[in-house]
């Protein structure tokens, strides 16, 4: 019997050791790849600025090339049969040809960006498979959540790096990685200016990565994990269901089809009405189409990115761009789930059937129409003598309501906010800070976090014991949570406003919290400081941006699993506590 039991425990380490060697073989393969990304775009760089780099070139990629043999024998041992060992082989392959390549024609420039781009599309590639592959590892949600955004992000600031992203081929790595992240979470803060010094394949890179930002990495990891459903192994197919909370395969299928179903459609029901009357700085159909398509995803999106080096400030008085651009906004912000309830309580509606608004959907609905009025009216009359006094009541009113709109996280501005007075300031540092919906494309601390934190406070001077919204009672673990999130979402911009204050030595406060909120909301808005933030500042920023949007319990979750602390599950006597 005890040896029944030491063979079993035998085989348990076996297994564990085993998985181990497969995880850390997919990362080395991710890792490295990713470095071999790098160090092929050192190629095409300044070659007097990377002296160092050029003379070990060659080391380097023979240290590349033996961690891939590694991997390769690591995964004939594992698979021997499986199609995928081919990845590895072209790597090493790969690998070698680049390193012959390197030595024999490096005086060539046309050569060295022709097997460079070759490369680079062949490591991504790579990535991305072996990326997927250790997905159905032991991830948890959580991590898998963080790990995506990164290795999104990674890959972003590495085509960005490119030459051929930018019009002088010579952007600072820091300044791609500030864009990238910038994108992906939809944030559109950014120190370069995007309408000059990005060429139209750094164009096309950008709204790529704030499309996939928009989406979500899940939905987009989802299309091909639903491949694992049926085709993968019992431990890959439970991971996916698990993943979207059902035992169903067919219900991860409607919501990922109506999720890129009413992206695309509404992106391009934009992309129309902004083609009507949109107008680019090179001119020619293809140019206006291109513009017309990234404005209108990016403001899905809640991006706030424009082509434009002053963002909308020439429509500032063009109602079809303002009204598209806001209802691109509200609808991108409000969050698929409340669309499909609304959605599907008009057309039942239509059809005389019976329809039932949700919860979530009623609050939502609600605190959004709310800050929306609250919004427009408190620019409306406090701007009317300021910034707005010279304009006419038709474009007041407009103005106001787009700048109503667009602190909802989408970033995109009207008229200067550096023209703006104090307590205007503070009020789109309020709207910021609140941002869009759940399960939108905004940030924030979103809607349903502020009415919930509102109605406890209301609750608990009124003294009674619960929140009741439409005869139903809001779970306790819902109001600690909104709680929490303000707390974390004010400490954190306070902290990190205070650091840039510091590191970067600003004579005043009020721009640097603006900063802060909006990065860390992925608004994008600015009183101007970005592109002059140092580096340690641009990182700072960076920080905010993730953190607001992969969400502060995702964050903070992903660490590990909460603890039941030292009383696991027992029911403990209650004691009183006096507040206030």
């Amino acid at each position: 019997m005890l040896n029944k039991k030491n063979r079993y425990a035998n085989k348990n380490i076996i297994h564990t050791i085993n998985e181990l060697v497969s995880r850390f073989s997919n990362l080395l393969a991710i890792a490295g790849s990713i470095f071999a990304i790098f160090v092929l775009l050192m190629q095409i760089r300044s070659i007097n600025a990377y002296n160092f780099y050029i003379a070990n070139y060659g080391k380097i990629i023979n240290i590349i090339t033996i961690c891939f043999i590694f991997i390769l024998l690591e995964q004939i041992r594992i698979a021997p049969r499986k199609l995928y060992i081919i990845v590895p082989i072209i790597q090493i392959i790969g690998l070698i040809l680049i390193n012959f390549l390197s030595k024999k024609y490096y005086n060539i420039y046309s050569y060295r960006i022709a097997w460079t781009i070759a490369g680079s599309i062949l490591f991504f590639l790579i990535i991305v498979i072996n990326w997927l592959r250790l997905s159905y590892s032991k991830f948890t949600l959580y991590q898998l959540i963080i790990a995506s955004f990164v290795f999104v992000i990674t890959l972003g600031s590495l085509l960005l790096y490119l030459p051929l992203s930018t019009v002088k081929g010579n952007m600072h790595f820091i300044d791609a990685l500030f864009t990238a992240t910038s994108a992906v979470c939809v944030t559109g803060l950014t120190v370069i200016d995007i309408s000059k010094e990005l060429t139209l394949f750094g164009r096309i890179v950008l709204i790529t990565l704030i499309q996939i930002g928009g989406l979500g990495i899940m939905s987009i990891s989802a299309i091909v994990l639903l491949f694992s459903v049926s085709k993968g192994s019992v431990r890959d197919r439970i991971r996916t269901l698990e993943m979207f909370n059902t035992q169903n395969k067919d219900i991860i299928q409607s919501t990922i089809k109506v999720i890129f179903l009413a992206t695309f459609l509404i992106e391009f029901a934009g992309a129309i009405s902004l083609f009507t009357v949109i107008k680019n700085d090179a001119g020619g159909v293809g140019e206006k189409i291109f513009y017309s398509l990234f404005h209108s995803i990016s403001a899905f999106c809640n991006a706030g990115f424009s082509l434009y080096a002053n963002s909308l400030h020439r429509f500032s008085n063009n109602i079809t761009v303002s009204v598209t651009i806001g209802l691109l906004i509200i609808l991108g912000g409000i969050g698929y789930p409340v669309l499909l309830t609304v959605f599907f309580a008009i057309k039942n509606k239509i059809m005389g059937k019976r329809y039932i608004i949700d919860t979530q959907t009623t609050i939502v609905l609600f605190t959004t129409v709310i800050l929306l009025l609250f919004g427009f009216l408190f620019i409306f009359f406090n701007e009317y003598d300021g910034v707005l006094k010279d304009l006419s009541l038709r474009e007041k009113i407009l103005i106001s309501a787009f700048q109503s709109i667009s602190p909802r996280t989408a970033g995109y501005e009207t008229i200067s906010y550096n023209s703006m007075n104090s307590v205007t300031i503070g009020i789109i540092v309020f709207l910021m800070f609140v941002g869009a919906s759940p399960s939108g494309t905004g940030g924030g601390v979103k809607t349903t976090t502020l009415f919930v934190f509102v109605s406890s406070i209301i609750t608990a001077i009124s003294n009674r014991p619960f929140i009741v919204v439409r005869g139903r009672k809001i779970k306790e673990s819902a109001v600690n949570k909104s709680v929490a999130i303000f707390t974390l979402a004010i400490a954190i911009s306070a902290f990190a406003a205070l650091l840039i204050f510091y590191i970067d030595g600003y004579k005043t406060m009020t721009p640097v919290l603006f900063e802060s909120v909006s990065a860390l909301s992925t608004t994008g808005l600015s009183l101007g400081i970005t592109p002059s933030l140092s580096i340690w500042s641009k990182i700072i920023v960076m920080i905010l941006m993730f953190i607001g949007r992969v969400g502060y319990l995702t964050l903070f979750m992903s660490v590990g699993s909460i603890d039941k602390g030292r009383y696991g599950l027992i029911d403990l006597p209650t004691s009183d506590v006096t507040i206030g």
